[in-house]
C-alpha cells in the first residue's frame, strides 16, 4: 500500500502529542545543553536561526528571559555570519537548524569554533552536517517532519527552548522545582488551546472558503509573544499559498504599513493575551469598516463569526505554543484546494543559489 503523503495539517494536529510527550521528559530531552550551559555564569544567549526555526527561536524568547533573566538574542545565520559576531566565550551560542544542513547554519558553526567558542547545534536530524561539524550536537525531539514547510518542528523547537530554560534556572536555583512543574503545566495547558484552536480553525475554513480561496494580499498584526506567532503564520501562508504575506507589531502597521488598505485585502489579527488585547481588539474592529476579509485569533469571549476562539486563557509567555496551530491550518487549506505552484521562472532562480548542503540528503 503506498503511504500518504502528510501535509502541513498532519503534523499540525500532531504537535499537541509531541510536545506532552516532550514536557514528560524534559529533563532527559534538555539535559546535554543544561549541563553545558550551567559551568559558567554567561552573560547573554545567542540563538542563530534562520527561516521557521528562527522563528520558533522568537516565539520563545521572551520565556527564557524571563524564567533566566539573562538577555537573549536571537540572529540570522548570514547577519551573524558577516555582520553581528562580537561574540565572547562569556556567551552562551548555539545554532539551529531543523534539517542540520542549511549552508548559512553551518557557515555560522564554522564561525564559531573558529573563535574559540564551543559549537553548540540544535536540530531535528542529529545524523545531519551537524553531527560531523559541531562540538555537541542536540535533538530538540521533532523526529523527521516530511514536509517541507516545517509546522511541528516550530512548537516543538520553541518548546524546546522553553523547557531549557526551566530546567537550567531550577539547577541555578532561579525558580523552585514546584514553580518548574508549574510552568510545565501551563505548558500542557497550552495543548489544549491548541487543540481548541485547531477545532475553530476547522470550522472557520468551512464557513469561509471562498475568501481564503480568492486571497491577493495578506497581514497579520499581534504584540507581544504572539508578534513572533505571526511573523512564522505569514512566512507559512507565503511559501505555501504563494501569495505576499507580512506580520507587523499592530502599533506598526498604523504608521505607514495600513495605508494600501483596501477592501481585497485579509488582515488576521492575532491578540496578545495580554495588556495590549484591546489595541489589537480596536485596530481589528477598524479593518472591518475597509474589508470583510478581516479576522481575529483571540481567547476572548466574543460573538463573532470573523474569529477562532479557544476558551483557555495562558501566560502570555507561552502563547506561541497554542497559536501556532492557525496559520498553517488555513495556509493548507488553501494550498491544496488551490493545487498552488511555483512559477516556471522561479526554477531558475532556485538553480542559480543554494541554501542546502549537499553532503547529506535531507531524509523525506
Amino acid at each position: 500500500m503506498e503511504e500518504k503523503k502528510l501535509t502541513m495539517k498532519d503534523y499540525v494536529i500532531e504537535t499537541p502529542d509531541a510536545v506532552l510527550a516532550n514536557i514528560d521528559r524534559s529533563k532527559e530531552l534538555t539535559q546535554s545543553l543544561v549541563d553545558l550551559y550551567v559551568k559558567k555564569d554567561f552573560k547573554r544567549i545567542i540563538i542563530v536561526a534562520c527561516g521557521s526555526s528562527y522563528n520558533g527561536s522568537i516565539c520563545a524568547k521572551a520565556f527564557m528571559h524571563h524564567v533566566l533573566k539573562k538577555e537573549v538574542l536571537v540572529v540570522a545565520p548570514f547577519t551573524f555570519v558577516n555582520y553581528e559576531n562580537e561574540v565572547t566565550p562569556d556567551d552562551f551560542v548555539v545554532v539551529c537548524s531543523q534539517s542540520g544542513r542549511s549552508t548559512n547554519s553551518l557557515e555560522a558553526i564554522e564561525l564559531i569554533k573558529s573563535k574559540g567558542i564551543t559549537a553548540i547545534g540544535i536540530t531535528g536530524d542529529v545524523e545531519s552536517d551537524f553531527k560531523e561539524d559541531c562540538d555537541l550536537t542536540v535533538d530538540w525531539g521533532v523526529g523527521i517532519e516530511k514536509v517541507g514547510m516545517v509546522t511541528k518542528g516550530v512548537a516543538t523547537l520553541a518548546l524546546y527552548f522553553m523547557l531549557f530554560a526551566v530546567e537550567a534556572a531550577c539547577v541555578q536555583s532561579l525558580i523552585s522545582e514546584a514553580e518548574a512543574n508549574d510552568w510545565k503545566d501551563e505548558m500542557r495547558k497550552a495543548m489544549d488551546a491548541h487543540k481548541e484552536l485547531q477545532a475553530s480553525s476547522f470550522a472557520f475554513i468551512e464557513k469561509h472558503q471562498k475568501e481564503l480561496l480568492s486571497m491577493k494580499n495578506i497581514w497579520i498584526i499581534s504584540a507581544g509573544t504572539n508578534l513572533a506567532t505571526g511573523i512564522e503564520g505569514a512566512l507559512k501562508i507565503g511559501e505555501s499559498v504563494k501569495l505576499h504575506s507580512t506580520c507587523y507589531e499592530v502599533e506598526e502597521f498604523l504608521h505607514g504599513p495600513v495605508f494600501p488598505l483596501n477592501p481585497d485585502y485579509t488582515v488576521i489579527a492575532i491578540d496578545s493575551n495580554d495588556k495590549c488585547r484591546q489595541r489589537i481588539h480596536d485596530v481589528y474592529n477598524a479593518v472591518k469598516n475597509v474589508t470583510d476579509r478581516a479576522y481575529l485569533v483571540t481567547s476572548a469571549p466574543v460573538d463573532d463569526d470573523k474569529a477562532i476562539t479557544t476558551s483557555v486563557e495562558l501566560n502570555e509567555l507561552v502563547n506561541p505554543l497554542a497559536y501556532l496551530a492557525v496559520c498553517p491550518l488555513l495556509a493548507e487549506f488553501a494550498q491544496q484546494s488551490l493545487d498552488t505552484k511555483m512559477h516556471p521562472l522561479y526554477t531558475h532562480f532556485r538553480g542559480a543559489v543554494s541554501t542546502k548542503s549537499r553532503k547529506k540528503p535531507w531524509r523525506v
